[in-house]
This record gives structure tokens, C-alpha cells and sequence, in this order.
């Protein structure tokens, strides 16, 4: 065994355990609906490079992780596109609720409570090292005619509808 590697490990560690707990801050949050009710989501965060190490040396696949959590959460299916340092993109199959009438097709949103999702990840092992800010700092949802709905630094995003028209 090669101590000189177990010393910068043990110190590694013990630099980690002491160190003041970082935190992970979702900067925004961009939900753009498909015709289909499907979600393009875009999130964009801040992770120190104490977190940083954690996840991406302790998880091989930090995105199957991801996909996993998002989908027991939400009971939707989850594909992951992209997880990066500081970017996570996916989609969430039929995300919507579309009701069609002689106006249009009205797209409705579920409600998003971010209270839950920090208390979701309270679970994980890699809670203990990050002090979490999961509501967004400005949220945006589109739908597919361009319509916008901004949201900033809440917790909680309503239920959203909105007509497409004809």
C-alpha cells in the first residue's frame, strides 16, 4: 500500500469534514413546454469544488443518479441529456396536462414545491456537506406559442395554464 496516498487521502478527508458546508444554489430554472406536454428543462446551479469532488469522484455516473431521483420524485419519466459542473438538462415526459377544445389546446403544469425536493435530498449521503437553496433564483415556464411565465426566488411555483390557441 502506498502511504504517501493514504496520508493525502486521511487529509483530504479530514479538509472536507472540517470545512464549513458549502452551498448548492439553483440559479435559474428554465421549463420550456412541448407541443406534446413533454418538458425541456434547463437547470443552471452553483456547486463549489468541495462539492464538486464529492459527487463527481464518489458517483460514477452522477447523471443515472440523477435520472433515478428525478423520477422516483415526480413519477414521470426522466431522461437526462447533459449534467455538467455548473448545467443539468433533461426532459420530462408528458410534464403538461393538455386539454383541447374549439380555442386551442390549454397546457397546464404541475405545481412545483421546492421545500419538498430539499427535503428529498436530506436522504443522501452528500447532504451533510452542502447547505441546499433549491428554489431558483429566477424560473421561467414556456409554453409552445412563446408565452412566458417568470418567477423569482420562490419556493413554491403554482399550477400554470395557458391556451395555445388555434
Amino acid at each position: 500500500m502506498n502511504y504517501r496516498h493514504l496520508l493525502l487521502g486521511l487529509l483530504l478527508l479530514a479538509g472536507i469534514l472540517a470545512t464549513p458546508a458549502a452551498a448548492f444554489t439553483i440559479t435559474s430554472l428554465a421549463v420550456n413546454i412541448d407541443e406534446n406536454g413533454d418538458a425541456d428543462v434547463t437547470v443552471d446551479y452553483s456547486l463549489s469544488w468541495m462539492e464538486r469532488f464529492a459527487v463527481y469522484t464518489r458517483i460514477a455516473h452522477p447523471e443515472q443518479q440523477l435520472e433515478t431521483a428525478l423520477e422516483s420524485f415526480s413519477g414521470k419519466e426522466v431522461r437526462i441529456d447533459s449534467v455538467s459542473p455548473a448545467r443539468t438538462t433533461l426532459v420530462i415526459e408528458a410534464f403538461a396536462d393538455l386539454a383541447e377544445d374549439e380555442s386551442g389546446t390549454t397546457y397546464t403544469t404541475p405545481a412545483m414545491d421546492f421545500t419538498l425536493a430539499e427535503q428529498k435530498v436530506r436522504g443522501y449521503w452528500f447532504s451533510r456537506f452542502v447547505t441546499l437553496d433549491l428554489s431558483p433564483a429566477r424560473t421561467v415556464i414556456t409554453f409552445p406559442d412563446g408565452y412566458n411565465a417568470p418567477f423569482t426566488n420562490v419556493a413554491y411555483i403554482p399550477s400554470v395554464s395557458h391556451t395555445v390557441g388555434i
